[in-house]
C-alpha cells in the first residue's frame, strides 16, 4: 500500500510538470517530423527508379507486308513490352545506324528474311542487335530481347524434337509474361527516413526518461523530504520502488503516445507486429530505468548523474547509427554494445515485415541485458540503499 501511494503521488506530480510533458511528448514528435522531412533523400531504402521506354529501330530486311516478322511484331505488341520498348520501323540498316549515331534510336534490331519460317522449322535463325550510346538503354532493350530469344530457343527445340505441331500444343510458352518489373530489395518493401528517425528518436527519448529517475530520486534528497519519509513507518525500498514504477508508467505512456501520434500525423508505419513492438519498447524502458537508478544510487550529486546519463545516451544513439546512418562495419561492431542497436534493428525489420526468426536474436539479447541490469540494480540498492 505504501508503494502504491508513493507511485500515484509521483505520477500526479510528473504529469503536472509542463516542462516534462513538452520534453517527453512534444519534442520527440517535432524531431521525428523535422528529421524525416529534411533527410528523406539521405536515409532509408530508396524506391526503385522508374524505367524510361527505349526507342528501338526494327529493320525487316525481307521488306514489308509478307516479309515482316510476325513473331517480332507480336512480341513488341505485348503490354508489358510496350512499357519498356517503343518500336520504330526503319527502312534499312543504314538508316538504323544513322539514327543510332544521332540519338534518334537507342537500340536497333535487324530481322533477316524468312526469320519466322526458319524458327518454326527448327532451322538456324539469327537476329542482329546494334547497340546505342546509352549503357542503361542497351541493358533494358537487351534484357527484353534476351527473354524473347530464350522463348524462341524453346520453340525451336520443341519443333526439332516433336515436330512443328508441338508448338500449338504448348500455349504456356506464349502466355508467359515477356517482361516482369520487380524490386529485388527486401521483398519489395522499403523504409523511409520518417520510419528510421521515428525508431531512433523514440529509443533516444526512452533513454532520456532516465533523467526523470534522477529528478525523482534526488528531489527528495535535496528537498529533505526523504528525512520525513524515513521518520514514518515506510521502508526505503517502498519509496524507491514506487518512484521507479511511476517513471516506468510515464515512459510507457510516452512510448504509446509517440507511436500512435506519429502514425496518425505523419503516416509512419511501425510494422506488422504491434505486440512484439511493445515488448521491445518495454525492454528498452526497463534497461533505461534500471541503468539510471544504478547511476543515481552511486552518485552523490544530481548533476553528476544527469551528466553521466546524457553522455551515455548521446554516445549510444550515435554509434548505433540513430543520429546519422553510419557504415555497416561501425554499426555492427561498436553499435552492438548498445541497447539502441538491438531494438532499432528489430524495429526496422518489423517495418520491412521480416520473419520472426530474424527478430528473436534481438529479443533474447535485450532480455539478457535487462535481466543483468535489473540484477545489478537490486544488488546496488542492497549495497548503497536509498537514504
Amino acid at each position: 500500500m505504501n508503494t502504491w501511494i508513493i507511485m500515484v503521488y509521483e505520477l500526479r506530480r510528473l504529469l503536472r510538470s509542463r516542462s516534462m510533458l513538452i520534453n517527453m511528448f512534444l519534442l520527440p514528435l517535432v524531431l521525428i517530423f523535422l528529421l524525416g522531412v529534411s533527410l528523406s533523400g539521405v536515409v532509408g531504402v530508396k524506391e526503385g527508379a522508374g524505367i524510361k521506354p527505349v526507342h528501338v529501330a526494327v529493320v525487316n530486311t525481307g521488306g514489308g507486308g509478307a516479309g515482316t516478322s510476325a513473331m517480332i511484331a507480336a512480341f513488341l505488341e505485348k503490354p508489358e513490352v510496350k512499357e519498356v520498348i517503343i518500336p520504330v520501323d526503319a527502312q534499312s540498316r543504314e538508316a538504323a545506324e544513322s539514327g543510332l549515331r544521332t540519338g534518334k534510336y537507342a537500340y536497333a534490331v535487324i530481322v533477316p528474311p524468312g526469320f519466322d519460317r526458319e524458327v518454326q522449322s527448327g532451322q538456324k535463325a539469327e537476329l542482329e542487335f546494334i547497340l546505342g550510346k546509352s549503357h542503361s538503354d542497351n541493358r533494358i532493350a537487351g534484357t527484353a530481347f534476351d527473354n524473347f530469344l530464350r522463348t524462341l530457343n524453346y520453340k525451336q527445340a520443341a519443333a526439332v524434337a516433336l515436330g512443328p505441331e508441338a508448338l500449338a500444343a504448348s500455349p504456356a510458352v506464349t502466355e508467359q509474361a515477356a517482361v516482369v518489373m520487380g524490386d529485388l530489395n527486401n521483398g519489395g518493401r522499403s523504409y523511409t527516413a520518417g520510419q528510421f528517425y521515428g525508431a531512433s528518436m523514440l529509443l533516444m527519448f526512452l533513454l532520456y526518461s532516465g533523467l526523470i529517475v534522477t529528478t525523482s530520486l534526488f528531489g527528495d534528497r535535496e528537498n529533505h523530504t526523504l528525512f520525513r519519509l524515513n521518520s514514518m513507518p515506510v521502508k526505503g525500498w517502498h519509496v524507491f520502488t514506487g518512484k521507479i514504477l511511476s517513471v516506468t508508467l510515464v515512459s510507457i505512456l510516452q512510448c504509446l503516445t509517440i507511436i500512435l501520434l506519429s502514425n496518425r500525423l505523419f503516416g509512419i508505419y511501425w510494422g506488422n507486429r504491434p505486440g512484439l513492438l511493445l515488448v521491445f519498447c518495454l525492454l528498452m524502458i526497463t534497461a533505461s530505468v534500471t541503468f539510471s537508478a544504478i547511476v543515481c544510487l552511486f552518485s552523490r550529486k544530481s548533476a553528476t548523474a544527469v551528466n553521466i546519463i546524457n553522455i551515455i545516451t548521446i554516445v549510444m544513439t550515435f554509434i548505433s547509427g540513430g543520429m546519422l546512418p553510419l557504415p555497416d562495419t561501425w554499426v555492427n561492431s561498436a553499435g552492438m554494445f548498445t541497447v539502441n542497436h538491438w531494438v532499432q534493428q528489430a524495429m526496422i525489420r518489423m517495418m520491412l515485415h521480416s520473419g520472426l526468426e530474424q527478430l528473436l536474436p534481438n529479443l533474447w539479447v535485450m532480455c539478457l541485458i535487462c535481466a543483468a541490469l535489473l540484477g545489478a540494480m537490486i544488488v546496488s540498492y542492497r549495497k548503497v540503499g536509498y537514504q
